[in-house]
C-alpha cells in the first residue's frame, strides 16, 4: 500500500510525512521541494534537501508567479524516482506533487511505475490538482486529509499502513 497526504496549503503535510518516516524508521528517497533563498524552488534528495545546491533549482519566483526552468525539473524529478526505485529497502518520498507537475508526463509516468512497484511510497498531493486523478485512484493507494485535529495521530496511522502485508 502507498500513501499520499493532502490538506489545505501550511496544515502540516510535509511534517505529518516526516514524522511517519521516522517511524518507520527506514531510509528515505525520491525528493523533497521546498523554497531556499526566498524566490528559488529545489527539489533533491531527502538526504540532501537542507542544503540544496545551484543543480537542485527546478523554478523560481517572477512577479509573484512561480516558473518551471526549462527542462530542469524533468531531468531532476524522474531521476531521483528512478534513483528511489533502486533503493527497495527504503521509502520512496514525493513531497509535494503540487500544480508545476500539471502536464508533466515523463514525471506522472514514474510516479506511476512507483506506484506499481513494491517499494513504500509516501507523498503530498496540493489541493486540486485535476492530474492527481490516477494517482488518488491507484489501487494501492490510500489518501489521507490533514486537519488540524489529525496532524497529530496521522504519522501512527500511516506507518501502521505503510507496514502492513
Amino acid at each position: 500500500m502507498h500513501v499520499f497526504v493532502t490538506g489545505e496549503r501550511q496544515i502540516g503535510k510535509s511534517v505529518v510525512i516526516q514524522r511517519a518516516v521516522s517511524l518507520l524508521g527506514l531510509p528515505a528517497y525520491g525528493f523533497l521541494t521546498r523554497f531556499h533563498g526566498g524566490d528559488s524552488l529545489y527539489m533533491a534528495a531527502p538526504s540532501r534537501a537542507g542544503r540544496p545546491d545551484s543543480a537542485d533549482r527546478i523554478a523560481f519566483r517572477n512577479q509573484g508567479r512561480i516558473e518551471l526552468m526549462g527542462d530542469s525539473f524533468d531531468r531532476i524529478a524522474v531521476g531521483l524516482l528512478r534513483e528511489a526505485r533502486a533503493h527497495p529497502e527504503g521509502i520512496i518520498l514525493m513531497d509535494e506533487c503540487g500544480h508545476l507537475e500539471s502536464g508533466r508526463i515523463r514525471f506522472l509516468q514514474e510516479v506511476l511505475h512507483c506506484l506499481d512497484g513494491e517499494i513504500p511510497v509516501l507523498g503530498a498531493l496540493r489541493l486540486g490538482q485535476l492530474w492527481h486523478e490516477p494517482i488518488k485512484t491507484h489501487s494501492r493507494v490510500r489518501v489521507f486529509t490533514v486537519t488540524l485535529e489529525n496532524r497529530d495521530s496521522l504519522p501512527a496511522q500511516i506507518a501502521q499502513v505503510l507496514t502492513e502485508k
